[in-house]
């Protein structure tokens, strides 16, 4: 009798109150280079900003007293709607980690400091579309005739950004003892500077701070 073939383990992310990222059975993990680093079981990812070991915990978090705690005066949690003739674009800014994908691909459409921030007009709905499925964060979604776009298939694998957060993709479970959900399971983004008011999501504080990696 053949033995039954194992199932693969889905890689999951355990959020660690006031300490680092507990990743599980993750297979892919690249640095801001593309370099693909060896993956263990289990895993703990810095989220401080301070290990010496980026992007591994060494337990800085204990000296620097990382919080982990929402701040009160972070960008609210809530959906703005620009409705196009074609194509209807959703954005929720509290959890952009404001990479720029947007605005350096098609700043006609996503008009930094203009208002409205969306023109849908400026562009072809399928242009549009494309830039949206390269948001990191899912702070950007689409519906086109009425259907709505905010999970496109990855395989499962994070991503540092150079001197930014952890890309995460793929559907990796996020398990967070506060209740923190990404806005998709597919693609979100993850502080690792310490510093973003949305933890554990990244909100672009890290280009205040100036965090910096280890990596040039």
């Amino acid at each position: 009798m053949k033995k039954e073939v194992e199932k693969e383990k889905k890689p999951a992310i355990k959020v660690s109150r006031d300490g680092p990222f507990i990743v599980r059975d993750l297979k892919t993990l690249r640095n801001s280079k593309g370099t693909f680093i060896e993956t263990v079981p289990v895993m703990a990812l810095c989220r401080c900003g301070a290990s010496k070991d980026k992007p591994f915990c060494d337990g800085a978090h204990t000296k620097n007293e990382l919080s982990g705690e929402k701040e009160e005066d972070r960008v609210p949690d809530r959906t703005d709607s620009y409705v196009g003739e074609n194509i209807t674009v959703h954005h929720n800014k509290g959890v952009c980690s404001h990479i720029g994908n947007c605005i350096l691909k098609l700043p006609e459409v996503f008009r930094k400091g203009q208002k409205p921030w969306v023109d849908t007009e400026a562009a072809k709905p399928e242009e549009i579309a494309k830039v949206i499925r390269s948001c990191p964060s899912g702070s950007l979604s689409y519906t086109i005739n009425g259907e709505l776009h905010k999970d496109y298939p990855h395989e499962p694998e994070i991503f540092l950004v150079k001197n930014g957060p952890y890309h995460v993709v793929g559907g990796i479970e996020l398990d967070d003892p506060d209740g923190s959900k990404p806005e998709t399971k597919d693609h979100y983004a993850l502080c690792r500077c310490g510093a973003s008011k949305n933890k554990p999501f990244c909100d672009g504080t890290h280009l205040d701070t100036e965090f910096r990696d280890r990596i040039n």
